[in-house]
């Protein structure tokens, strides 16, 4: 059970290398003494340990794999690699039953980032702070869209291979596929307002997924895999820090283990980033939408260019195909109207608004926000 010491268990069993079916890996770690649990509700399982210097996360998976996880090996290069945009790693505890099975992850520890927060806090309050005059352009979106940049140019420099696989014509055409049927999905559960833009924008939509198609010669990446605005957490000392490298949680285990394009993390940190500022425009009353959108430019432009230059300056610009970036976008677009149909029905404005910013005129976007504000709530 949580907070019966089970935890505090596991981080002092760290050393201990092999023992039966379970194999124990340590990378850092400090004396912890107490523990708690993190009431909220999750995938997995959380646990808090103290010590008198410092803390530690450590998080039972509740549901093992049979056929492998991401993170272990993940996390792994990114040690290895010296990456230290993430939550310092301390350890983690894989159970393999017999020798022909994928070690299975149990627990994953990592160091207790202080006072942290994640994206849809620290950027959500960037853009209203911004939006009310409280803090600058280049103070709320330019400096965090360039820091996010390095830290995911960064994780990819240090995930990728020297000479990377790339793409096939198979591989191509199950991303068209699978964007295809994501599409089909939301026009599926959508009604009303939604489904009818939808509808009207579906062969532009269709248009600019044509792109993954073509996708063959992409160099292939372990990449994240479910990277977003929530996936980073700014802590009291500032600094971003890039966390859960389990993958897309609706993907199955084949598809999250395999390499794949630079451009699904980019262009999932990019939509991200609009979609922040869709969330104030739809949570806050009287909010300026102009400034919004300029926050909302900037913070994405910051990012892609900090995002290339890291690569460039390192000598790996080519991990990037930029081609794939509009369509890798359009298809998280596709998959979050899914998600809301699915899970979470008022989320179905985020992707609307997204549909409405890339294929309508920006005088018609901004009458229908306009409208919106003077609707009901």
């Amino acid at each position: 059970m949580p907070g019966d010491g089970a935890a505090l268990g596991l981080v002092e069993a760290l050393d201990r290398g092999s023992d039966g079916a379970f194999t124990f890996t340590r990378w850092d770690g400090h004396p912890v003494a107490e523990e708690r649990v993190i009431d909220v509700d999750q995938s997995n399982e959380s646990v808090i340990v103290h010590g008198p210097d410092s803390g530690a996360v450590v998080k039972w998976v509740v549901r093992v794999s049979d056929d492998g996880d991401p993170a272990p090996v993940r996390v792994g290069r990114l040690v290895e690699a010296g990456f230290d945009a993430m939550p310092t790693p301390w350890g983690m505890v894989q159970w393999q039953p017999d020798p022909t099975s994928a070690p299975a992850l149990v627990a994953m520890v990592t160091a207790l980032v202080p006072d942290a927060r994640d994206g849809w806090q620290w950027a959500v309050q960037d853009a209203v702070a911004y939006a009310s005059g409280v803090l600058s352009l280049h103070d709320s979106a330019a400096v965090p869209g360039t820091a996010l940049g390095r830290v995911v140019a960064s994780m990819h420099l240090g995930l990728a291979d020297t000479s990377p696989p790339v793409a096939d014509a198979a591989h191509a055409a199950a991303w068209h596929s699978e964007a295809l049927a994501a599409l089909d999905d939301a026009l599926a559960l959508m009604d009303g307002a939604e489904l009818a833009r939808l509808e009207r924008h579906a062969d532009a939509l269709r248009s600019d997924l044509g792109a993954l198609g073509h996708a063959s010669g992409s160099p292939l990446v372990p990449i994240h895999g479910d990277l977003h605005v929530g996936q980073i957490l700014r802590g009291a000392d500032g600094a971003y820090r890039v966390t859960d490298f389990d993958g897309n949680p609706v993907a199955t285990t084949a598809e999250r283990l395999a390499p794949q394009p630079a451009a699904v993390d980019v262009a999932g940190m990019a939509q991200s980033l609009d979609h922040v500022a869709y969330v104030v425009l739809h949570r806050t009353p009287g909010v300026d939408a102009a400034a919004v959108e300029r926050w909302r430019t900037t913070a994405v432009e910051a990012f892609l260019s900090s995002y290339r230059a890291t690569l460039e300056a390192a000598g790996r610009g080519d991990l990037l195909d930029e081609l794939l970036l509009v369509p890798m976008r359009m298809r998280q677009v596709c998959r979050e109207y899914v998600y809301a149909g699915r899970h979470l029905p008022h989320w179905r404005y985020v992707p609307d608004r997204a549909v409405r910013d890339r294929y309508e005129a920006p005088s018609d976007v901004a009458a229908d926000t306009a409208a919106e504000k003077d609707g009901p709530a």
